[in-house]
């Protein structure tokens, strides 16, 4: 079965999340993380870095997570729709390289409050949840999306 540009994006953006956020909250569980993706998001809308998170929170988090796995899984679609397939792993490092970009300049930028939790480890974390997240994104889009 062939997606159109929008189902598929959107679909491929939250298959790819519920494999970084099921990683990420089995890292977390047993302290291996800085910080999980779910808890960035939480603190980067709520603008709390600093005190302890609720379960409202975190319900905040995993809805801004798969928000933006969303919205990322359809700008990817429609950026393979229009390159194509050809050099397809530059292309799934190049996403991964701008999603890690956008979390670790951009999202400071918008919540500076959040610069406290942007550390090595945190940007090493977060590159290779990327490369992960833009592999599993692109390899669904790559196998159904109408070209």
């Amino acid at each position: 079965m062939k997606f159109d540009t929008w189902k598929c994006g959107v679909l491929a953006g939250l298959i790819a999340t519920v494999a970084l956020v099921i990683i990420t909250a089995t890292l977390d569980f047993f302290d291996l993380l800085a910080v999980s993706e779910t808890e960035y998001a939480a603190r980067f809308i709520l603008h709390s870095p600093e005190r302890k998170l609720v379960t409202l929170d975190w319900i905040v988090g995993v809805i801004t997570n798969f928000s933006l796995g969303a919205l990322f899984g359809l700008i990817s679609a429609f950026f393979y729709k229009y390159t194509g397939l050809d050099e397809r792993y530059f292309k799934i490092i190049g996403i991964a390289v701008l999603l890690w970009f956008f979390h670790l300049a951009i999202v400071p930028f918008l919540a500076p409050r959040i610069r406290q939790l942007n550390t090595a480890q945190t940007a090493i974390e977060f590159y290779f949840m990327y490369i992960f997240w833009s592999f599993i994104a692109s390899s669904f889009i790559f196998k159904y999306l109408k070209f």
